[in-house]
């Protein structure tokens, strides 16, 4: 089941940040590896694929992408990877192929920190309000 407060823009932006226990059913799309830095001036990260162009940057780093169709949103999203979630996330890829399901994406407080997670849902039931599509037609 799909948890959510009462507000959703935070889950249906091109940067989704589901609180605890919300959930976004995704749909893959692609992985895309880029260098990530903080821009003091616009306060928000930038993702470059050139290293000579992270000089006014701060805290610099290779960063994985994951490009994801976000159901809730109806359009495409990205979700900022790091080495650990990349390898969970490909092994609910493997257990997806396997036996079929639905990919729900959610955060949790590990340690202190906000940390991304994956988890295959097998008995995801269609609902009555969702058309079906191709994928190649919404993007």
């Amino acid at each position: 089941m799909i948890y959510l407060n009462e507000s959703t823009d935070h889950l249906t932006g091109y940067f989704p940040t589901p609180c605890e226990g919300e959930e976004i059913p995704i749909h893959f799309i692609d992985f895309e590896e880029k260098i990530a830095g903080w821009s003091p001036e616009l306060k928000r990260t930038l993702y470059m694929d050139d290293i000579a162009d992270t000089e006014e940057l701060k805290r610099v780093r290779d960063v994985i992408l994951l490009k994801v169709y976000n159901w809730l949103g109806d359009g495409e999203s990205i979700i900022e990877l790091s080495d650990p979630e990349r390898i969970q996330f490909e092994d609910v890829m493997d257990e997806l192929v396997k036996s079929c399901g639905e990919i729900r994406y959610t955060r949790k407080k590990i340690n202190g920190k906000m940390v991304n997670v994956f988890r295959l849902e097998k008995s995801a039931h269609a609902r009555r309000d969702v058309k079906e599509r191709l994928l190649a037609d919404l993007l």
